[in-house]
């Protein structure tokens, strides 16, 4: 099929002479002769069916991001492949049926069944919420402190907070005695949801932080009265995306300029916008930044 290939590409023969010649059918050798398979012997390893919809070299490239997810300690869910997926999709400018920014449940069975031969799906394990598990993560940064020595305005600490627009709870009200209802005015919105994120160090500073709004596109009358500095992203959820996220990253480096000589330490949770993201990633190694890890089991953020 090689040989077939190479010979009806460089016009030595055409298909039917090129099947007869190498003995190969001739409808997947003029379906294979075309360009876009690559090389000869690329192009006769192709199977039969749908092209997937990452090529081979991004697939390889998201089996090398998970390995090294997984040798930094972040534990990487289906949920988290699929949106990886996605992210490379669209950063190569690639056509695919995902929905909603993740992937779907048949494409990740059948990428980890492609790459079976390095990827594995295991039961994740790790302490639970216990003072063991809490003594492990403050040993590991007292020796983060030590090792860096860093002032108090170089640690930094970040996390996404929801504010709803409208009440949430109703309140109990004075009225008369024996009256079934009592009207009062009040908000007809349904709970719509701004996301804030905000940034301090152990200074007491805080940085200018991103405001999410719950809406399509953006509009310059939203960022009427804001902090200076401040950055903005619309989605219609309200909640935080990976894009995002990205976005108020890059909104850090810029705040808190970090060089080699003068690092600085950033605590965040372990939110799928922050720990699965591809482009955070890349960005933090193009600016020669090391991404540390000690992860802490869920909800421990809220429970301390």
């Amino acid at each position: 099929m090689t040989k077939a290939i190479d010979a009806v590409r460089k016009k030595k023969m055409g298909w039917k002479k090129a099947s007869k010649q190498f003995n190969v059918p001739k409808t997947t050798l003029m379906r294979l002769s075309n360009m876009k398979y690559g090389t000869p012997e690329e192009a006769a390893k192709i199977k039969r069916g749908r092209p997937t919809v990452l090529r081979k070299d991004l697939e390889e490239e998201l089996v090398h991001y998970c390995l090294a997810m997984e040798a930094s300690l972040f534990r990487l869910t289906r949920n988290g492949l699929r949106r990886m997926a996605v992210q490379l999709a669209e950063r190569n400018n690639i056509e695919h049926p995902f929905k909603d920014e993740i992937a779907g449940k048949k494409w990740v069975s059948l990428f980890l069944k492609r790459h079976k031969t390095k990827l594995s799906e295991r039961k994740r394990t790790g302490t639970s919420y216990s003072k063991e598990s809490i003594e492990i993560f403050y040993k590991f940064l007292d020796d983060f402190y030590e090792k860096g020595k860093l002032p108090p305005d170089r640690i930094y600490n970040v996390d996404e907070s929801g504010i709803t627009l409208v009440q949430s709870k109703v309140a109990k009200v004075i009225g008369l005695k024996g009256k079934k209802q009592i009207a009062a005015l009040t908000s007809g919105e349904r709970g719509a949801l701004i996301t804030i994120v905000a940034c301090m160090n152990a200074f007491g500073s805080f940085m200018p932080p991103l405001v999410i709004f719950p809406r399509k596109n953006m509009s310059e009358k939203l960022k009427k009265g804001a902090p200076p500095g401040t950055i903005f992203a619309a989605h219609r959820s309200g909640w935080i995306q990976i894009s995002s996220f990205t976005q108020w990253f890059r909104h850090f480096i810029e705040f808190a300029n970090p060089t080699k000589e003068k690092p600085v330490l950033l605590l965040l949770d372990g939110h799928c916008s922050n720990t699965q993201n591809i482009d955070l990633v890349d960005f933090a190694k193009q600016i020669m930044l090391p991404l540390c890890h000690c992860h802490l089991t869920p909800h421990t953020n809220h429970n301390l």
